[in-house]
């Protein structure tokens, strides 16, 4: 059975609540509220992935393409991670690298995952950063692109 996004934010801030109390841990929600608020003003672009998952994972994709745009997880003893999937396309990726980098403190290379603490996002300006990335990913000519780069 398919979950829906309000079950699937609970689960998420559940997870998140074995690792991160207090202040810190309503920043954090803070975070994810942000990316999902962004994600469902954009329904002709991006929809919630309600494929069954682990709780500790959200997940939102492409209209068109179907293809994961964007995941966060939960791991244990960390805090939130957002992931960006692109799929082929170097340029695409060194650019969302560079933006990734340019707001958090563990710099990513060419082979890692495109990860960015949800730490980082609490600022303003990563998060506004990152989500002009999104905007850019889930546009119908960035997907083509992406495809055949």
């Amino acid at each position: 059975m398919a979950r829906t996004l309000p079950v699937a934010r609970e689960a998420f801030v559940a997870a998140m609540k074995r690792e991160t109390s207090g202040a810190e841990l309503t920043r954090l929600v803070a975070v994810l509220d942000a990316l999902i608020k962004w994600s469902v003003a954009r329904p002709k672009a991006v929809t919630f992935r309600n494929a069954d998952s682990s709780a500790g994972v959200l997940a939102f994709e492409c209209v068109e393409s179907k293809a994961i745009l964007w995941s966060a997880r939960v791991a244990r003893g960390d805090a939130p991670k957002l992931e960006l999937h692109v799929s082929g396309g170097a340029e695409t990726r060194a650019k969302i690298m560079e933006t990734l980098n340019a707001h958090s403190r563990s710099v990513l290379i060419e082979k890692d995952r495109l990860r960015i603490g949800f730490g980082a996002l609490k600022n303003g300006a990563a998060l506004d950063a990152v989500t002009s990335l999104l905007g850019e990913l889930a546009t119908p000519s960035a997907s083509r692109e992406t495809a055949t780069a």
